[in-house]
């Protein structure tokens, strides 16, 4: 019979003396954290309006979610908060997979979003 013994020492990499983050896992941190900030402030403004949602959506999928719930937002922002975690955990492998790929695809998400915020703030 074979044992082995799992200590706190083996589980120690002495090879990695301090964890170091570097400057574009910050960069590309920040573009994520930026794009769902613009997500939860566009629920934010939803649950604000409440039943005048209605008036105020311009796309037609959150007006066809709208109409399936007869004009309860719940639906509405149960889709696009599933939605918006979906995109940032795919951002995120993505990263992991090829920085290369994953900063402009983040770059123009976050172009979008930004986009979004002044049409939010304006309308």
């Amino acid at each position: 019979m074979c044992t082995a013994t799992i200590t706190a020492e083996t589980l120690i990499d002495r090879r990695i003396e301090s964890i170091r983050i570097s400057p574009t896992a910050l960069l590309f941190a920040g573009a994520l954290l930026f794009v769902g900030a613009v997500s939860v402030y566009d629920g934010y403004l939803v649950i604000r309006t409440g039943s005048d949602i209605r008036e105020f959506e311009k796309n037609p999928v959150g007006l066809f979610l709208l109409d399936q719930d007869h004009g309860d937002p719940t639906l509405f922002l149960i889709t696009k908060a599933a939605g918006t975690s979906i995109v940032l955990a795919a951002l995120t492998v993505l990263y992991r997979r090829s920085q290369r790929i994953a900063f402009p695809v983040a770059s123009a998400l976050m172009l979008f979003q930004a986009g979004l915020l002044v049409f939010l703030e304006r309308a």
